[in-house]
């Protein structure tokens, strides 16, 4: 079976972006943290299925869910979200200054 963890980065990421949507609408902040945990396991049993962002980081991939990027490092046995952000971002920026 395989497993999805979160990075401490992806943890706060999704906290600030919930919590965030969830000053106007609490049912869409709820939606879009289930939406993300579904498309984690699925990614999870086939973790090349995402698209490369290699140029933002060795071996980094990424898949979109709403208007948000979670990017993830295919393990041995599923993935590890290293950070979600909005797709408007600067990704470079993100990454570069860890």
């Amino acid at each position: 079976m395989s497993n999805y963890s979160f990075s401490d980065e992806a943890i706060q990421d999704l906290d600030e972006i919930c919590e965030y949507i969830a000053r106007s609408n609490t049912k869409a902040a709820s939606k879009l943290f289930d939406d993300i945990r579904e498309k984690c396991k699925l990614v999870a049993n086939f973790p090349n299925m995402g698209k490369s962002y290699g140029r933002l980081a060795l071996n980094l991939r990424g898949f979109v869910v709403d208007d948000y990027i979670v990017f993830y490092y295919p393990q041995s046995d599923g993935i590890n979200v290293t950070r979600v952000a909005s797709g408007c971002r600067d990704l470079e920026s993100l990454f570069f200054d860890e």
